[in-house]
């Protein structure tokens, strides 16, 4: 099926980013954002994963935002997004690699 936006209701995405805002506001980021570090520019980064939490956070008026910075560059990383099957994300793919990693560090 296919809809045209102005048929689609999204009231749940309104009081998904309220429910964020909340929840920033009264406990602080709870979650890092993810990231990669900028190829060729000292002291920058891509934002990977975490983009509503980005937005909230200037929104509040905050001017840092915490962050894991995983260990590739921007072209392994978009690589491997596009090798990803349909259904995969890049975030559930590397969190399964982490776990199979961790695991398998744990066993030897």
């Amino acid at each position: 099926m296919q809809l045209e936006f102005h048929q689609l209701d999204r009231r749940w995405d309104h009081n998904a980013a309220r429910r964020l805002l909340a929840s920033l506001a009264a406990s602080g980021q709870q979650t890092p954002i993810v990231v990669v570090t900028a190829e060729g520019q000292a002291n920058r980064c891509v934002a990977i994963d975490g983009y509503k939490r980005i937005a909230t956070l200037e929104q509040l008026g905050r001017d840092t935002v915490e962050a894991v910075v995983w260990p590739m560059s921007e072209a392994v990383l978009l690589d491997r997004s596009l090798r990803l099957s349909e259904h995969e994300t890049a975030l559930e793919q590397v969190g399964c690699w982490q776990s199979w990693s961790g695991a398998s560090a744990r066993a030897r």
